[in-house]
């Protein structure tokens, strides 16, 4: 499912809109918009897929083990995908209910004692807005808005209620994300069982 944006002028034009202000018609250098979000929008971006397993940015790899282990602690390192913005909870084989894998990210590699290769499930960076989903459009408008405020408006209140706005959008959006397909188990933590 696509969300309503094609491209990345699209969606910071969506996020002009919350602030009232004028579309932009390219991240060049005519104005003040345009050049913050030529500066900015991408880290922004990424910053915002990285904040949650959401589906459409969700993607599986198996990873071959580098020929030189870690230093100490773990047998195995691998390689993080170039695309990799954020490594959830991992599981064997990627099931649900399959048993987690304890891991370590140092850096560019996953560290692991489970052998070659390794099932990473991960958060990838998008380049097409075409794939963005709905609802992390919509939140995704609104952290932008916020991010862009102080500097395109100069008034810090609207930076703060947009903040909030997004704050709202993005824990909506998640819980809904969240609930497609079948959900992981609940993590029985020891400091918890110990009670």
């Amino acid at each position: 499912m696509s969300g309503t944006v094609h491209t990345s002028v699209e969606m910071a034009n969506l996020a002009l809109a919350h602030l009232k202000e004028a579309p932009i018609r390219d991240f060049d250098f005519s104005s003040v918009a345009s050049r913050w979000f030529r500066n900015h929008y991408a880290a922004h971006r990424d910053a915002y897929l990285a904040m949650h397993d959401w589906d459409f940015a969700m993607t599986l790899a198996r990873l071959p083990s580098e020929a030189q282990s870690p230093a100490f602690r773990w047998k195995f390192q691998y390689l993080k995908p170039a695309d990799c913005l954020r490594v959830p909870q991992q599981n064997v084989a990627g099931k649900p209910d399959g048993a987690l894998i304890p891991f370590e990210i140092s850096g560019q590699r996953v560290l692991s004692d489970y052998g070659p290769p390794f099932p990473l499930r991960y958060v990838r960076r998008i380049f097409r807005e075409t794939e963005f989903s709905p609802l992390f459009v919509h939140g995704f408008g609104l952290f932008l808005a916020a991010g862009c405020a102080h500097v395109v408006t100069g008034k810090n209140s609207r930076a703060e209620a947009l903040r909030a706005a997004a704050t709202d959008a993005f824990d909506r959006a998640g819980t809904y994300d969240a609930t497609q397909g079948t959900s992981l188990p609940l993590l029985e933590l020891d400091i918890i069982a110990d009670r």
